[in-house]
């Protein structure tokens, strides 16, 4: 399991949250990204569509890695896209993070191209 240090999310043309992940790098974080551009979707295939999955450091793949369901419980986020499996342990994450984490997801979710489960 991964632990996370804190939350960021970003609401603009792109919908941004950010997991910073505690690791024993350089920097001592790297960020596991979902992202979202609803504005520029239409130009997109429909396989193009909905939230991209990207984990810092990590080499750009051809396809992109898309957001399946999504995991959520007081102290654990289990994201899964169609590669792999994100298992990060929020405990030390405020609160007030977690709601905006929570209501970002809503926005990005607007279509239902992924679950939210509770």
């Amino acid at each position: 399991m991964l632990n996370v240090s804190f939350i960021n999310c970003e609401s603009g043309t792109d919908l941004i949250l950010s997991f910073a992940i505690a690791t024993d790098s350089l920097y001592g974080v790297k960020s596991l990204i979902l992202m979202r551009t609803p504005k520029y979707e239409i130009f997109l295939y429909p396989r193009e569509r909905g939230v991209h999955v990207k984990y810092e450091g990590e080499a750009e793949k051809d396809e992109d890695e898309m957001l399946k369901p999504i995991h959520l419980d007081a102290s654990e986020v289990r994201i899964e896209s169609m590669e792999r499996t994100f298992h990060l342990n929020i405990a030390q994450v405020k609160k007030a993070q977690i709601e905006t984490m929570l209501q970002l997801l809503q926005k990005m979710n607007f279509d239902h191209s992924f679950k939210i489960i509770q």
